[in-house]
C-alpha cells in the first residue's frame, strides 16, 4: 500500500473551496489500484470508504471545523491470482 500525499491535498483543497451544502465530486482515476479513503472528524467519527478504479468519491460540504484529517491509501492489486 502507498499513502499518497498529492491526492490527499487535492482532496482537502476541493473540499476547502466548496461552499457549505455544495456537493464535491472527485473521480479516481490514472492507475487501476483501489483507492481507500479515510476521513476523520471532530468527536471520534471515521469514515471509511474504498474506491474502485474509474468511480468517484461523493460528499456534501458541511460547515468547517468538524472534518480533520483526510488519509488515502493506493492498494496494490496484482489481479486475481489461482490458489
Amino acid at each position: 500500500m502507498e499513502k499518497n500525499i498529492a491526492l490527499e491535498k487535492a482532496l482537502q483543497e476541493a473540499v476547502d473551496k466548496a461552499e457549505v451544502g455544495t456537493k464535491v465530486n472527485i473521480t479516481m482515476s490514472g492507475d487501476p489500484v483501489i483507492t481507500s479513503v479515510e476521513m476523520i472528524f471532530k468527536g471520534g467519527w471515521v469514515v471509511n470508504q474504498d474506491i474502485l478504479p474509474g468511480k468517484s468519491l461523493e460528499l456534501t460540504k458541511g460547515e468547517d471545523g468538524y472534518l480533520e484529517t483526510i488519509n488515502i491509501t493506493l492498494k496494490n492489486f496484482d489481479g486475481l491470482q489461482s490458489a
